[in-house]
């Protein structure tokens, strides 16, 4: 029965029950008292019948559709066994109280994301009340980074974000790929409970890691994730994700008893597409040939962390509309975009990463990352990309007298050379991408003049 209906039936009888009683064993001694008796009982029967009036209202009205109940997530809740423990109500009332917007915001964002989450959790034969998780992990927040370099609406590592699929460079990070990064964390899930057979110890497993819960239980003699917490075994944080991940399904079991709502979930991706093009190419251009709104392009596609789709073939989300437009160009868009800062380079014989770098006015971190070197070496024949415009990287690789560069001599510091070339250390530093405190090698080229932008997509 609906809360509110309970609430004034129980009224109603409380009402009822006074009025019709008989009075306790003295009788009225005057006729005030009896008149003072008989106004009561009438107003307690006005208010029995208004109440009940209401209470019949609301049932007829719910009989034919016309009121809305509110919206609760039962499947959710009956998915997985919800332990009581202290912790969990802890969690609960703070949930209630403290955090109350915090989480209804999150629980408002998750309408956007749950039918999809839904239909892969059954896809892996795993309970619905995971789709849940992201209350906690990262509010459903595509681009949230932790701390500790977690990223994405799951909040993958990077190490197993690769282990399970997803690509994670310069270039891409498919963490931030909803789509993609949620088939990866149903993986890890049904993986995890395959080594412990146990949902608080797996969510535990999914936030510490496997291996460190598996030493907590073996150094402890523990069995179950509830010993572990209350012998303070493992991390903080851990002690409270699981805690809060079950007061997260209470919730969203009975979101009114707690002062929460829940909105019907959305029907995603009926209004995007996934077209498969070759870059490299930025979305800028992209959006200039399709006919989209740039800033609409770049949050369909948080995933391509340079604002261009990288080399290769990639397949990126467009508006519906835009779909057959930008699929038709697919395999030309790349040679179309004059603004790409971004240049095929066969490494010549002698060529080092350091003097590419040093020549272009970017750094050996940079180019090691966008071409995945391991170790940050090159040798002669290799194709890397730079990031530069094909059309200046001739003047910047063979022209030794350029003016805009210095060459460092013996003595020189970077405060120095900024002060003799009428630049601040800050400009000197931004214009060649040094670190702080950086050391200066003898011959090392530094960039002294400004010049046109060199990061890769048009950034």
């Amino acid at each position: 029965m609906n809360r509110t209906v309970s609430v004034l039936m129980l009224l109603a009888l409380g009402s009822v029950s006074c009025a019709t009683a008989p009075p306790p064993h003295s009788v009225p001694s005057n006729s005030s008292q009896l008149s003072a008796s008989t106004s009561s009982s009438a107003t307690d029967a006005a208010r029995y019948r208004a109440a009940l009036e209401e209470a019949y209202a609301q049932i007829e009205a719910r009989s034919q559709g016309s009121a809305s109940l509110p919206l609760v997530d039962v499947d959710a809740g009956l998915s997985m066994e919800i332990p009581d423990h202290k912790a969990i109500r802890g969690a609960l009332s703070y949930f209630s109280t403290d955090l109350h917007e915090s989480i209804q915001t999150s629980l408002d964002r998750s309408r956007k994301y749950k039918r999809m989450i839904d239909s892969v959790l059954a896809e892996y034969k795993l309970p619905k009340g995971l789709a849940y998780l992201p209350v906690i992990e990262s509010a459903y927040l595509e681009t949230l980074t932790s701390r500790a370099g977690a990223h994405g609406v799951w909040q993958f590592m990077p190490d197993t974000a690769r282990e399970y699929g997803l690509r994670v460079d310069w270039w891409v990070d498919e963490r931030a790929d909803f789509d993609k990064a949620t088939r990866a964390a149903a993986a890890y899930l049904r993986d995890l409970y395959g080594q412990f057979h146990d949902w608080p110890l797996t969510l535990a497993a999914y936030n510490a890691g496997p291996g460190r819960i598996r030493r907590a239980l073996d150094e402890n003699g523990a069995t179950d994730f509830w010993q572990l917490l209350e012998a303070g075994a493992i991390p903080k944080e851990t002690r409270g994700y699981v805690p809060t991940f079950f007061a997260t399904l209470m919730i969203a079991n009975d979101p009114a008893a707690y002062g929460f709502q829940l909105s019907e979930p959305a029907h995603s991706g009926e209004e995007e597409r996934r077209v498969e093009i070759e870059g490299p190419v930025s979305l800028r251009y992209v959006a200039e040939a399709g006919n989209i709104d740039e800033t609409l392009l770049r949050r369909l596609n948080p995933s391509l962390r340079r604002g261009m789709v990288p080399p290769g073939r990639c397949a990126i989300r467009v508006p519906a509309q835009a779909a057959s437009t930008v699929a038709q160009r697919a395999t030309t868009l790349r040679s179309e975009d004059a603004r790409i800062a971004l240049t095929a380079f066969t490494v010549r014989p002698g060529d080092s990463l350091a003097d590419l770098a040093d020549a272009i006015g970017t750094s050996t971190e940079v180019l090691s990352q966008m071409n995945s070197l391991r170790g940050g070496g090159i040798h002669e024949g290799q194709t890397i990309y730079l990031p530069v415009r094909e059309r200046e990287l001739a003047s910047l690789l063979n022209d030794e007298d350029d003016d805009s560069y210095y060459a460092v001599t013996k003595g020189d510091t970077i405060y120095s050379i900024a002060r003799n070339h009428g630049l601040s250390v800050e400009e000197l530093v931004d214009l060649n991408q040094l670190d702080a405190g950086q050391k200066l090698r003898i011959g090392q080229k530094l960039r002294t003049t400004a010049r046109m932008p060199l990061a890769a997509g048009g950034m």
